[in-house]
């Protein structure tokens, strides 16, 4: 039995940025030219045929974790081959850098050889500078030496065109007569090549002027049999066949330097560790892997699979025991499997400064099946060593698989006392993932469809790739021959979603009774569709999880586990982690590997030890489990429901009317009570349950933040591996706090009186904590899933390089913890927990999770996510603040009625001059008046949502406020609601603020102009400074022209005497208005002649002669109009040859237009008084044509009035006389 002590977050190897991935393919001559070329990472995540195509592109069949000496950023590099062994992708892997470091390491470099990488056939070395060393051996024989420029990985024009610069190639001459098959680098000039004929080829970089040369070493044993089987071929018992060559048995498998890197350790084929003296050439010790004599004849059956994991590993323990140089590592999978500590003083010295260390103990690997009856075989797959200071605190790293499955082992122990730790102190590594959890269920009482649940789940940030669904998207299609949408903009949500319906649709409904409605069949169908092409997901994602290596960082202690087409790293199970992942058995067995037991929030709690917790942990989610998916869907969505509504009953009424709408009473059944409390039994059943019991595991929830300063930050790469590992604490967390909440209302509603009274349980106070507890963790799950793109109604589409809002709002603001007191491993988990403290307000008591809520959707709405700022509304508090964002919230969707509802509810608290609390505060400048830093408060608080002009309209009066409403519905175009608050505003501002006023009627004015509100527009008008009202008269002028009753409302306004001469001037200015008018039961523009209006303005006013002036214009036109048009039907009647009879109706009758101008004019003239001009009824008019000026009498007006009398008559009287220009009825 082993405690579970870590656990493994998982990353895909996606690219992290759009356009970043670089293609070099190489050629084997270093003229040849270089092709290279910049793709898009939507190129690499496109869908792939078939699951070979997929495996080839996506798969790597050898990877690792590089982890340098560089100076600079990036210093970790993940390595992996791929596309039939002949692509080399390379990549940074740094999960933090300095914060005074601006470039993010995110290009991914893929470099193509002309032959097959062999396997062994990478290595990565530095020298501490700024230039990464990649050594490649092909299937070709030929060695790449690749010279990169750490900036290479922020810099895509890093890498020169001419590759000679950086990529040499060799060809050895010992390859001639022997075949290469592994490399090791001990550094950027020294490597090591072990040949299939046992022999060692040593390459060592020389500076000279002319560049840098390799010397060529060769190592051999010195034996006259390793000569001959250089030149023969033999194939027998004694070699061993492996990547298509002929392995001697003296081969080494495993190789490594010693520190100094004077001697070189190796393991061969034949079961034997060699020592070998680089200065001298020469072998200088050789022992069997278990210190055992053998036979020739028996180094057939211990022969060492070649394609078997690093099985050598050399380390330090400076001063660990007197007189030790170095120690070295090996596995043997013999005798059941052991390992090996190698004590190296005096390697030259042969057997005698070699020695085993701990050689009467037998140090095997721990037993990850215990079950006697198990078949499954276990082997070692791969392990690391390190840490440690003068031998203590060292730590070794296991990993172990069973065909498909892996197992991660830790042993942490002393180098002196190793046999003690050895049995006693290994623990494991959870490996539970986000990609492990339960698939949707079919509930028949969920509202949401199959297609909404499963996109759901398929769609989870981080859960499956975009690569991995568009091929199992093409897989399904290809074996149900079905055509996925051939629209370039469709999103893979919807593309998913029709080709699951097409093949729903496809299939014939069923008229038998047990099938039931086709609603039903298809619901039902749906789901099973769905299950189907989750099988086809299921299966390239196993793919994508295969282990491959180990890696190690030891200066840091970080652990990782590389994957075909991903990684994870190991890090420490944080304090609820532990309890809820190990049995009780285990915490109970391993006291010494937890933290000694403590609850902060009272001293008279009594503290519970982590198996009490674990019992009750693990009766609760065993309780759960007895639940079938209906049921759990609805407590779910009950609880949902009413976690963030304020309660208006009491909490045992709440509980109560929970257990009875869920239908608890139905669904438990009495075995289900039985298990539970047997389960419960150690703690005395139902009984022996306390408040203390929850509030211990509640006490295990992060609530407080790291206070020490960091000067590191997170990389993009390592803000992933941070979201996911939130990710899937937030799921743990989340559903250990439900199904505690599950028992407490069980045990509220079932339990006897008499049980409770005897027990210390306080339900209603758990009941309550628990709830406001998973009210935060539904509010960070929430953030955890939902993707912004920044669009009005974001798209489902993993790889579309899109964030969580949890990492683009909060993630990068949270500092990774420093390495000074705890490895990265442990760091990482306490980082994970300052970001779920830090969502909630963090160490920061003046910040509430109100405020919070708040700023997140200040920050959806600012980036136009109004689909996503439409279902985070749920989650928003009541207080004014809020409602105003609430407000801007319903503007953005054009729902004005509710916007205005929500700002006027704001209004009184958010304009009262009180200061903002909150995170922000640090960030405001403390110099400038008080007004200026509530400015900046509400402009940081609203994340900049709000300029600071307009924060200067908060806190600061009703009227600021609603000038800034009046603002936000005018830049909407909502002039009714503009004017409504403009309203508002003028209604609490104080007559001494003039400048105020002004404006607040100038936007009253032009609102009311806007909505044809004549009356307000009238008042808003005369209520302006007289210096402005002039500018704006003509608008309202118009709108009186143009509205219905319009001219009736322009006579009977009271003006005032100022506006006459500017009304006046204003309707002589244009000749005629034309609008559409809003209810005119008519289509056509209502005309209206302004000269007529003119005249009704000027007789209004007493103005008698400025009246007829103005109909005499009116007159004059028209008339010219009636010549024009006479004109032109003679010169049609006198080209018609035998034309038919003219219709002569509206010549005779006349235009009643002309007819009551005439009277009008004659009757208006009548009515001057005499003594206003020298002669009565005489003045001085301008002609039509605004030429000459000439008097005009009331004779004159008759004398045309009754010409044109005797023109009809004489029309009517059949004296036609089209084509004769009468003059202007002698008026002019």
């Amino acid at each position: 039995m082993s405690l579970y002590a870590f656990t493994e977050t998982r990353v895909d190897l996606e690219a992290l940025d759009q356009g970043l991935v670089v293609q070099i393919q190489l050629s084997s001559s270093r003229t040849s030219h270089l092709q290279r070329r910049i793709v898009s990472t939507t190129a690499g995540s496109a869908a792939f045929a078939s699951e070979e195509t997929y495996s080839r592109s996506c798969l790597a069949s050898a990877s690792s974790i590089y982890f340098s000496q560089l100076r600079t950023y990036p210093q970790s590099f993940l390595w992996r081959v791929l596309e039939n062994n002949k692509v080399l992708e390379l990549r940074s892997a740094d999960l933090r850098k300095n914060d005074n470091t601006k470039a993010e390491a995110t290009v991914i470099l893929q470099l193509g050889f002309p032959s097959a990488i062999r396997r062994g056939g990478v290595a990565l070395a530095d020298d501490g500078g700024d230039t990464l060393t990649v050594f490649v051996l092909t299937k070709g024989n030929e060695l790449f030496i690749l010279t990169i420029p750490n900036k290479s990985f922020y810099n895509t024009a890093s890498l020169d065109e001419d590759s000679s610069r950086w990529c040499n190639t060799l060809k050895p001459s010992s390859f001639v007569l022997s075949t290469p098959h592994k490399l090791v680098a001990g550094s950027a000039g020294q490597l090591v090549i072990a040949l299939a004929d046992g022999k060692l080829l040593t390459l060592n970089r020389r500076e000279s002027q002319g560049g840098a040369t390799w010397q060529e070493i060769s190592y051999h044993d010195g034996k006259w049999g390793s000569s001959l089987r250089g030149l023969i071929n033999w194939q027998g018992n004694n070699t061993v066949r492996y990547d298509g060559i002929v392995l001697d048995q003296n081969a080494a498998i495993a190789v490594d330097f010693s520190p100094s890197k004077t001697h070189l350790l190796t393991v061969c084929v034949n079961h034997t560790l060699k020592i070998w003296n680089l200065a001298r050439s020469s072998n200088v010790f050789s022992m069997d892997l278990l210190g055992q004599r053998r036979e020739p004849q028996d180094v057939p059956r211990v022969m060492l699979d070649a394609g078997s994991p690093e099985i050598l590993r050399v380390f330090e323990a400076d001063d660990a025991i007197a007189g030790d140089e170095y120690y070295a590592i090996t596995f043997s999978p013999h005798d059941g499997g052991q390992f090996k500590i190698w004590a190296i003083r005096d390697a030259d010295q042969g057997k005698s400064g070699v020695r085993f260390l701990h050689s009467d103990d037998i140090l095997r690997p721990p037993d990850p099946d215990s079950d006697p009856e198990s078949k499954a075989v276990w082997k070692v797959a791969d392990f690391k060593i390190g840490g440690g200071v003068q031998g203590s605190g060292m730590e070794l790293w296991l990993l172990m698989r069973s065909n498909k499955r892996y197992k991660i082992y830790n042993l942490r122990f002393d180098l002196v006392d190793l046999p003690a730790a050895w049995n006693d102190n290994w623990t494991l590594t959870a490996t539970e993932t986000l990609g492990q959890r339960q698939p949707p269920q079919f509930s028949p009482s969920d509202p949401q469809d199959a297609s909404e649940s499963w996109l759901d789940y398929l769609l989870y940030p981080g859960r499956y790739t975009r690569s991995l669904l568009e091929t199992a998207l093409s897989v399904y299609s290809s074996a149900h021959k079905l055509t996925t949408t051939k629209d370039a903009k469709a999103s893979l949500e919807e593309r998913l979603s029709s080709v699951i319906m097409a093949q729903v649709t496809s299939q014939p409904v069923r008229e038998d009774a047990e099938s039931g409605t086709p609603f039903a069949q298809c619901r039902e169908a749906m789901q099973q569709e769905w299950s189907l092409f989750y099988q086809d997901v299921q299966d390239l994602d196993r793919m994508r999880w295969q282990p491959l290596t180990l890696a190690f960082e030891e200066h840091f202690g970080m652990p990782c586990l590389v994957f075909t087409c991903g990684c994870a790293i190991i890090r420490g199970c944080g304090r609820l982690e532990v309890v809820a992942r190990n049995t009780p058995a285990a915490l109970h067995e391993f006291p010494d590997l937890l933290e000694a037991p403590s609850i902060e929030d009272s001293s008279e709690q009594i503290p519970k030890l982590p198996s009490e917790l674990s019992i009750l942990i693990e009766g609760a989610a065993a309780f759960r489990r007895t639940f079938s998916a209906t049921f759990r869907h609805d407590c779910h969505t009950l609880l949902s429901s009413g976690l963030w509504q304020d309660p208006l009953h009491s909490v045992p009424d709440r509980i109560a009317n929970y257990y009875e709408h869920c239908g608890f009473a139905e669904e438990v059944t009495d075995s289900a009570i039985d298990s539970l409390k047997d389960i419960l039994g150690p703690l005395g059943s139902f009984e022996g349950l306390t408040t203390d019991h929850f509030l211990a595991i509640l006490e295990r929830l992060p609530h407080l933040m790291e206070t020490e300063e960091s000067s590191l930050v997170s990389s993009k790469f390592g803000l992933k591996i941070l979201v996911r590992g939130v990710q899937e604490m937030l799921n743990l967390h989340a559903q250990i706090l439900f199904d505690l909440l599950m028992v407490v209302v069980f045990i509220e509603v079932e339990a006897h009186e008499e049980v409770l009274s005897e027990s210390n349980l306080n339900t209603a106070n758990v009941f309550m904590v628990l709830s406001e507890r998973l009210k935060l963790y539904e509010l960070m799950q929430w953030l955890a899933k939902n993707v912004w793109i920044g669009h009005e109604e974001p798209r489902k589409d993993p790889g579309k390089n899109s964030l969580t809002i949890l990492e683009s709002l909060f993630a990068a603001d949270v500092r990774p913890q420093p390495l000074n007191r705890q490895s990265q491993s442990g760091s990482l988990t306490d980082t994970i927990q300052d970001l779920l403290v830090w969502i909630t307000g963090g160490n920061d008591t003046t910040m509430t999770l109100d405020q919070v809520l708040v700023t997140v959707q200040c920050n959806l709405l600012k980036h136009g996510d109004t689909y996503l700022a439409s279902d985070f509304a749920q989650f928003q508090p009541s207080t004014a603040w809020a409602m105003y964002i609430r407000g801007r919230l319903h503007l953005n969707l054009g729902e004005t009625t509710e916007a205005a509802l929500c700002f006027q509810k704001a209004a009184y608290k958010i304009s009262a001059k009180q200061p903002f609390p909150g995170r922000n505060q640090q960030n405001v400048q403390e110099s400038g008046s008080e007004k200026d830093q509530i400015a900046q408060h509400y402009h940081l608080a609203s994340a900049k949502l709000l300029s600071l002009e307009e924060a200067e309209n908060f806190a600061n009066g009703l009227p600021k406020y609603y000038t800034h409403i009046l603002h936000l519905f005018q830049d909407a175009s909502y002039p009714s609601f503009a004017g409504d608050f403009a309203r508002l505003a003028i209604q609490f501002t104080p007559q001494s603020s003039v400048e105020s006023l002004a404006f607040l009627f100038k936007s009253l004015f032009l609102s009311s102009i806007q909505t044809s509100d004549i009356h307000a527009a009238y008042t808003s008008l005369v209520r302006l400074p007289q210096g402005e009202q002039g500018k704006f008269l003509p608008d309202l002028v118009k709108a009186l022209l143009t509205s219905p009753n319009g001219p009736s409302q322009l006579l009977e306004l009271p003006w005032p005497a100022h506006f006459h001469p500017m009304i006046d001037e204003e309707l002589a200015s244009g000749r005629q208005a034309s609008q559409m008018v809003t209810g005119s039961p008519s289509t056509t523009p209502l005309t209206r002649d302004r000269r007529k209006i003119l005249a009704a303005w000027r007789l209004r006013q007493g103005d008698f002669r400025g009246a007829a002036a103005a109909l005499y214009s009116q007159l004059q036109s028209q008339v010219s109009q009636h010549q024009k048009g006479r004109q032109k039907a003679g010169a049609m009647a006198k080209s018609k040859i035998g034309g038919s009879k003219l219709n002569t109706e509206g010549t005779v009758k006349g235009n009643r237009g002309v007819d009551e101008l005439y009277l009008s004019l004659i009757n208006l003239m009548a009515c001057i008084e005499s003594g206003e001009q020298e002669t009565k009824g005489e003045w001085l008019l301008s002609s039509a044509d605004g030429g000459k000026r000439r008097v005009v009498t009331i004779g004159d007006v008759r004398k045309g009035w009754q010409k044109e009398l005797d023109r009809r008559s004489l029309v009517a009287g059949g004296r036609w006389d089209f084509g004769i220009v009468v003059d202007e009825m002698d008026l002019g």
